[in-house]
C-alpha cells in the first residue's frame, strides 16, 4: 500500500462508517496526511471507528501490546484515537468526523504541533465541505438546540435544562471552537468576533481531551458561567451529543452554513421567543441578534414561530426586558402579543 493510497483508503473507511463522513476531498486527504503518519493510518484502518480493547487490537494487528498501546496513546495525543481514560480495559477507536472527531480535535488544544497551522487551514475548508456534502444532505434536522438557562420559563423540565442535563457528567472542560480557530488562521485580518474558547466537553470525552492536552478542565460552576457568557455573546447552545456541546454563531459555523443553504438543520428547543407589546421599546437588539432571522419590528418585536429555534439569544440584551421564552405549542403560528 502506497503512502497516498493509505490516506485514500482511510478516508473511504471514515466516510463509510460515519454517517457524517464525506468523500475523499483534497482537504480531507490533507487533514489525514497531517494528523496520521502512514504507519498510524495503516493502524487506524485495522482499528476502525468501532475500535477494540488492547487485546482485541493486538490480536487483530499482530503488534505486541506494549508497542501497540504506546502507538495508540501517541495517536490519542493528536486527537485521532478516542477512549475513556478511567476504564481499566478501554475500547480504543478511531475518531470519526464530529463530536470528538477530525473536524475538531486537531485544533482543540491550540497550536501544539509543527503541522497545526497547516492542519487548521485544511480543516477550515473541510468543515465547509462536510456541511455541503454531508450535513446538508442528511434530510432531517440534525442539531438539537438548548435554550439558555437564563431564559428558561418557570415550567421548564429538568430534561429541558442543559445545566441539569450535564450536571451528573462528573467531568467538564473547554477547548477553542474549531470553526473560529481555523477561520482566524485562514483570515487573520478578519477573525470571528465571538468568543473563541466555547467548545464544551463532558464525561468521558472531557476526561480524554484533558488527559491528552486538548482541553482545559472546568468545575461544574465554571461551565455554567461559561454557558451564560456564551448566551450573552449571542452564541447558540447546540447538540450535547457524545459529551460535546457546541456554542454556535452564524458567522463561521458549518451548522449555520447548512441552515443558510436552506437545508433542515435545527431541532428547536421546546420554547419560543415572545415579545411583550407594552414593554417593547423597539430597540432592535433582538432583531439584530436573532441568529436565524425570526424577529422583525412592526410597532414591536414580532416572532415567527416557524423560524424561531428557541435559543434565548434575544433575551439578555433586550433593553425593555420585553423578550421572554414561553413553551412552544404544536399549532403555534406567528407570535405577537
Amino acid at each position: 500500500m502506497t503512502e497516498e493510497s493509505v490516506y485514500e483508503e482511510l478516508a473511504q473507511m471514515i466516510g463509510k462508517e460515519d454517517v457524517v463522513g464525506i468523500p475523499p476531498t483534497p482537504s480531507l486527504l490533507k487533514v489525514l496526511s497531517l494528523q496520521f503518519t502512514p504507519e498510524e493510518a495503516a493502524l487506524a484502518l485495522q482499528t476502525h471507528l468501532s475500535g477494540g480493547t488492547l487485546d482485541d487490537l493486538a490480536s487483530r494487528t499482530g503488534i505486541g501490546k506494549t508497542v501497540l498501546k504506546n502507538r495508540l496513546l501517541t495517536m490519542a495525543d493528536k486527537g485521532t484515537i478516542v477512549y475513556d481514560p478511567v476504564e481499566e480495559d478501554p475500547v480504543y477507536r478511531v475518531a470519526g468526523m464530529t463530536a470528538g472527531g477530525l473536524t475538531e480535535t486537531g485544533v482543540w488544544g491550540g497550536i501544539r504541533f509543527p503541522y497545526t497551522v497547516q492542519l487548521g487551514i485544511a480543516m477550515h475548508t473541510m468543515l465547509r465541505e462536510q456541511a455541503e456534502l454531508s450535513l446538508a444532505k442528511l434530510g432531517f434536522a440534525y442539531t438539537p438546540v438548548w435554550a439558555a438557562q437564563v431564559a428558561l420559563p418557570k415550567d421548564a423540565l429538568p430534561t429541558e435544562d442543559l445545566s441539569e442535563a450535564i450536571k451528573g457528567a462528573g467531568h467538564w472542560s473547554v477547548s477553542p471552537c474549531p470553526c473560529r480557530f481555523t477561520r482566524a488562521l485562514v483570515e487573520p485580518g478578519n477573525p470571528c468576533k465571538h468568543m473563541l474558547n466555547t467548545c464544551v466537553h463532558t464525561g468521558a470525552l472531557s476526561r480524554w481531551a484533558v488527559k491528552h492536552g486538548m482541553a482545559r478542565k472546568l468545575t461544574y460552576d465554571q461551565v455554567l458561567h461559561l454557558l451564560r457568557e456564551c448566551n450573552e455573546d449571542g452564541l447558540v447552545h447546540t447538540i450535547n451529543i457524545y459529551g460535546q456541546i457546541c456554542n454556535c454563531c452564524r458567522d463561521c459555523c458549518p451548522i449555520f452554513h447548512t441552515f443558510q443553504m436552506g437545508a433542515p438543520t435545527f431541532a428547536p428547543s421546546p420554547f419560543i421567543a415572545q415579545s411583550d407589546q407594552e414593554t417593547c421599546n423597539e430597540c432592535g437588539a433582538c432583531e439584530a441578534r436573532c441568529p436565524v432571522g425570526a424577529i422583525q419590528l412592526h410597532g414591536h418585536a414580532i416572532v415567527d414561530s416557524a423560524v424561531c429555534i428557541g435559543c434565548g439569544v434575544c433575551i439578555p440584551t433586550c433593553k425593555g426586558k420585553a423578550m421572554r421564552l414561553v413553551r412552544r405549542l404544536v399549532s403555534q403560528e406567528t407570535v405577537a402579543t
